[in-house]
């Protein structure tokens, strides 16, 4: 297992390879003081797994994985001091959370599960999809079930859940949620929303290729033309259930 090390703190760095110096089987190729520079690490060295800091000077750890944002990148082990950043981590689709001082036998169960992560993927196995998201509101954490969110929708660096007529910040991003909750029924009609299928009462087709959505609670979506084949792949693999959609 190939591992990048990213952490601002040069003492925090060496215990960290010091721990996967002992552990049977991993390679540490690089190691990255700051975001940029994990960014360029994980991009030359192509890495399984990056062990990540969240405080980094120029950027978080979350950060780093939102520019990396993609089906081949590597799997994430989040390190910080500061465990209120555990909720950020389980919405980003970490393999595992650290706290520090990072212990040696919380990193061999790490790494174990990031090992079977990969074993899963090399077989071809589908990854377990998110059932819960956890949104922000009032100061407020929620654990939001996936299959009661209406739409998805972007806001500045965050995306707001809508669910029946509440609202709530979740720090994810479009393009990682289109991703884990398209096995779900979910389906991006636009570069800033993201829909349930299950929560869409009709659609009409509309002017130059795009759809209408009239969810069962009367709120209506339109559709960009740009993604229209994705919409209607979805529609033809039954991802509407059922119910009357423009042909």
């Amino acid at each position: 297992m190939r591992i990048v090390i990213v952490d601002d703190e040069p003492l925090a760095r060496s215990h960290l390879v010091h721990l996967c110096q002992e552990h049977g089987g991993v390679e540490v190729v690089a190691q990255a003081s700051s975001g940029a520079d994990a960014i360029a690490a994980i991009k030359a060295h192509r890495p399984d797994v990056v062990l990540l800091d969240v405080e980094l000077q120029d950027m978080t750890g979350f950060d780093v994985l939102r520019s990396l944002e993609s089906r081949d990148g590597p799997l994430a082990i989040m390190v910080t001091a500061h465990p209120e950043h555990a909720m950020e981590a389980f919405d980003s689709n970490a393999v595992h959370y650290l706290t520090k001082p990072v212990d040696g036998r919380r990193l061999v169960n790490a790494i174990g599960r990031a090992r079977k992560r990969l074993s899963s993927q090399s077989r071809g196995e589908e990854v377990t999809s998110l059932r819960q998201i956890t949104g922000e509101k009032a100061q407020r954490l929620y654990f939001i079930d996936v299959e009661n969110i209406d739409y998805v929708e972007s806001e500045a660096n965050y995306v707001a859940l809508h669910v029946d007529d509440e609202r709530y910040l979740a720090r994810n991003t479009m393009k990682h949620l289109a991703g884990v909750l398209a096995p779900l029924g979910f389906v991006r009609i636009e570069r800033s929303l993201l829909i349930n299928l299950r929560k869409v009462a009709f659609a009409e087709r509309v002017d130059r290729g795009a759809f209408a959505f009239t969810l069962r609670n009367g709120r209506r979506l339109v559709s960009s033309g740009t993604y229209r084949k994705g919409i209607l792949d979805e529609i033809r693999r039954g991802q509407f259930f059922g119910r009357n959609a423009a042909h």
